[in-house]
């Protein structure tokens, strides 16, 4: 009696990771692909992001300190 249910409480404790365990390695393998994926296209999306965001700033730059044209000159007409 004792047996069967010390044996009963370990089954218990132990079916989550036995679980977790017991995986296809095929299904972990596809899963760990598709995480790397996505994290390589999550990197390149930040970088276009960077990337973009840095050559706004740059065209803002350029706006903000490009000179005034110069003032057109009237010339009056000789009498």
């Amino acid at each position: 009696m004792r047996l069967s249910l010390a044996t009963a409480l370990f089954l218990a404790a132990a079916s989550p990771a036995l679980a977790q365990l017991s995986g296809n390695p095929d299904s972990l393998n596809a899963t760990n692909e598709r995480l790397s994926n996505q994290s390589q296209i999550r990197g390149i999306q930040q970088q276009q992001q960077f990337e973009n965001n840095q050559m706004r700033m740059q065209i803002q730059r350029n706006d903000a300190f490009r000179a005034a044209p110069a003032p057109t000159i009237v010339v009056p007409p000789r009498r």
